[in-house]
Order: C-alpha cells, then structure tokens, then sequence
C-alpha cells in the first residue's frame, strides 16, 4: 500500500514534452523529477505509468532537470493518496493552468488540450 510523504519541493514536477505522430497518436519524454535523460512514452497511459515509476522511486537518485527547449506542459503532482494523483497542469505554450483530482481527470484535461475538436 502507498504511503502519503511530503517530498521536497519540485521533486514532483515533471517537464513533459509532445510529439504528435502523423497517426494521432501523443508521444514525447519527461524531465526532471528524477527522471532518466531519456524517458520517453508512447501514449498517454504510459506517461502516467512512467510518472507513477518515477513517483515511487527513491528522492536521491540523480536528477535530470535541463532541456534543451521549453517543455509543453509542467506537470506537478502535490498528492498521491488511495492511489490517485492531486496537482496542477500548467500549458506554457497555451498560457493555461487547470488542477487535477484524480488520473482520469488528468488525462480528460491532457485530451482536450492535445486531440483537435472535430464538429
């Protein structure tokens, strides 16, 4: 079972950056909050899974916090308790910030900002 724990400030804060494929599917990597220099995912559920991993993983480990560029949205998860997620989502380049309750809202929140509305 998960404990509660405060972590240091910024431990929980990811960069995420996208790359959309011609095929609609949402890639990209993750920086910072312990991450290794090469942490890519290849759907939105892998990216939970690999912040979850890196949630979980102990706070010394080495960290790799520069990009070479602006990520697309600042993840920073403030609580995980029962096995869910608690935090803000920031979009740098759409200037917007929403907070999540849960996993679940935090995607809705990732897919309305990534998926063109079609009418």
């Amino acid at each position: 079972m998960r404990e509660s724990r405060m972590s240091p400030i910024g431990t929980n804060t990811f960069g995420i950056f996208i790359d959309k494929a011609m095929d609609g599917e949402i890639r990209g990597r993750i920086v910072g909050g312990g991450a290794p220099a090469d942490s890519r995912f290849t759907s939105l559920t892998k990216m939970i899974l690999l912040v979850d991993e890196l949630l979980d993983r102990d706070q010394q480990e080495e960290r790799v916090t520069t990009a070479p560029r602006q990520p697309d949205f600042e993840l920073e998860v403030l609580f995980r308790q029962n096995y869910s997620w608690q935090g803000r989502l920031r979009w740098l380049s759409g200037g917007k910030e929403a907070t999540f309750h849960s996993v679940l809202e935090l995607i809705f929140i990732l897919e309305t900002a990534l998926v063109p509305k079609t009418v």
